[in-house]
């Protein structure tokens, strides 16, 4: 078998993967079904009340979990190919925490169920990404030297608790409503059952990812050293601008989807290098997929294990990812 073929049957098991996870996910709750049941739902055999749990309560909570984990995982990539630092995630470099809090603000300030307010709140998200990453690369930056990745993680890691601080306090202000809601964010609960927000998102995150991929060829030139690079012809400056956009972009409008979910961008990269290599014409939609399993698996467990309330998905992301984290903060020191 080719290395062509290997790769092409990987991708084919990892999908094969995401179609039992998502029947799974269908299946498993608190009324929990069978396969067969969840197919006849979609054959229009089912019973109102089986259509019901599944269209207006299960299938758009999973959609959003695919959208925001295909997402964070491309996001993921993105950083860590920027940075050639293994360690980069979106939660980590205080992304999240920026979109989040700008977030909190409009919920705190606006009506959100408001179309036009829906509309414009992936966009600020982005707008306080930029902002928080920028002021992460200034803080961690030296004149004529490049960025030390620890020193980057830790830059980053500080302005993110800075900006978890000034969110506790705005949501110290806010009424209970809203207040339980935007802590459910944070925690990264998905709440779902909002087709109009998934409207809105699914084209953008498509667009995105659609230029992401056409980019491929020169994220893997970027994989070089920088003289390398720039004697190939790359427009390093160009492409690291366009490299830190859509990654910001990406993790951005994951967080109105999803919360505030740290380590999926992490533990995407590195499951997907570990398997494929650095070609990023293969990593790329690899880790997408990547991407999806583990936030539907996660999302899962967290409706099964509580029954009535749930896990937020970010603490079951967060038990499996900051172990990880700590690994390789230790292999990088080391």
């Amino acid at each position: 078998m080719t290395s062509k073929q290997k790769r092409t049957s990987q991708l084919l098991l990892l999908l094969l993967c995401l179609l039992i996870v998502f029947l799974l996910s269908l299946s498993i709750g608190y009324a929990n079904t069978s396969f067969i049941k969840v197919l006849q739902v979609f054959l229009g055999q089912a019973d109102t009340t089986m259509s019901l749990i599944v269209f207006k309560i299960r299938l758009p909570r999973i959609l959003a979990c695919m959208l925001g984990g295909a997402s964070l995982a491309l996001s993921g990539v993105l950083l860590q190919t920027l940075t050639k630092n293994p360690l980069a995630d979106s939660g980590i470099l205080g992304i999240n925490a920026g979109a989040g809090l700008v977030i909190a603000m409009m919920v705190g300030v606006l009506d959100i169920t408001n179309l036009t307010n829906l509309t414009l709140m992936p966009f600020l998200a982005m707008l306080g990404g930029f902002l928080t990453i920028s002021i992460v690369y200034a803080v961690s930056h030296r004149k004529n030297q490049p960025i030390q990745p620890t020193c980057l993680i830790i830059s980053g890691v500080g302005i993110s608790s800075l900006l978890s601080g000034v969110m506790v306090s705005v949501v110290a202000n806010l009424d209970i409503g809203k207040t339980d809601y935007v802590v459910s964010w944070l925690s990264g609960k998905v709440s779902g059952g909002n087709w109009q927000l998934l409207a809105i998102m699914s084209p953008l995150l498509g667009i995105i990812w659609g230029v992401t991929l056409w980019r491929s060829y020169r994220l893997n030139m970027m994989m070089f050293s920088q003289e390398t690079s720039i004697t190939l012809g790359l427009d390093l400056k160009k492409e690291r601008l366009w490299a830190l956009t859509l990654s910001t972009s990406l993790a951005a409008f994951s967080v109105v989807l999803v919360g505030n979910i740290t380590f999926v961008g992490l533990l995407s990269g590195h499951i997907t290098r570990r398997l494929f290599g650095n070609d990023h014409r293969i990593v790329l939609p690899a880790s997408m997929l990547i991407g999806m399993i583990l936030m539907l698996i996660a999302d899962t467990i967290g409706r099964s294990l509580l029954v009535g309330t749930g896990i937020p998905t970010g603490l079951i992301i967060s038990a499996i990812g900051a172990p990880y984290f700590l690994y390789l903060m230790i292999k990088t020191a080391t």
